[in-house]
């Protein structure tokens, strides 16, 4: 049977990255991203999904399940980022954060749980900030830790089926995510780490079985 991992977010660095690593180590790739252009050659399927859209998720999760497609692994690859101090920040822009780091693949992941296979996995990666906090962030980082909180009780959910969940916090990367924030504006961060050695990280604690990668760890 083939092993099939749903990456969602693949146009994007951390995407792309990850389908190649998937593909290198022999998984079929389902690549979902919200266009379909930039999602890398070679993957077995090309899905649309908008995170920000309940439909669109509806749409993809209904889809797997109807075809009865089995999954040994998702990767949430996507997510947004925006900036401004706490008063500066309004209802409708945390809410959006909330949708795409947190509700909308939360509500992906839950609804294809019946799909994964026993040994398989869900990768999120929710950083830094869903260790600590930083002024200027709290939107964001309010989106962060609430996926951190969901991932951490899928891991003791899931344990009996055998499926392992990862929680990964690397600190700033230089994916350029922090340049098209939603709103408000970044601050000067220092260069960050590399794509490439934040994913190669994650695929190594992967294979060792991590429930999680502290920033440290990176």
């Amino acid at each position: 049977m083939d092993k099939n991992v749903l990456v969602v977010g693949a146009s994007g660095v951390f995407g792309t990255l990850f389908c190649k690593e998937l593909q290198e180590k022999g998984y079929q790739v389902l690549a979902a991203a919200r266009t379909t252009e930039r999602i890398p050659a070679g993957v077995k399927l090309a899905l649309k999904i908008d995170l920000e859209d309940q439909s669109s998720i509806d749409l993809l999760t209904n889809y797997l399940l109807q075809e009865n497609i089995p999954l040994h692994g998702i990767v949430i690859a996507s997510g947004a980022v925006g900036f401004g101090r706490i008063e500066e920040t309004t209802p409708t822009d945390g809410t959006k954060l909330m949708q795409i780091n947190h509700l909308g693949p939360a509500t992906l992941i839950t609804k294809l749980i019946p799909l994964l296979q026993e040994e398989g996995f869900v990768v999120g990666i929710n950083g830094v900030v869903s260790e600590k906090v930083f002024p200027g962030m709290a939107a964001y980082t309010a989106s962060k830790q609430a996926n951190a909180a969901f991932l951490a009780t899928l891991t003791m959910e899931l344990r009996r089926k055998k499926i392992h969940v990862l929680d990964a916090k690397p600190g700033h990367t230089e994916t350029g995510l922090a340049s098209r924030a939603l709103f408000g504006t970044a601050p000067n961060f220092p260069t960050g780490m590399s794509p490439e050695h934040v994913v190669k990280t994650i695929m190594k604690a992967l294979e060792e079985g991590k429930p999680a990668l502290t920033s440290e760890e990176f």
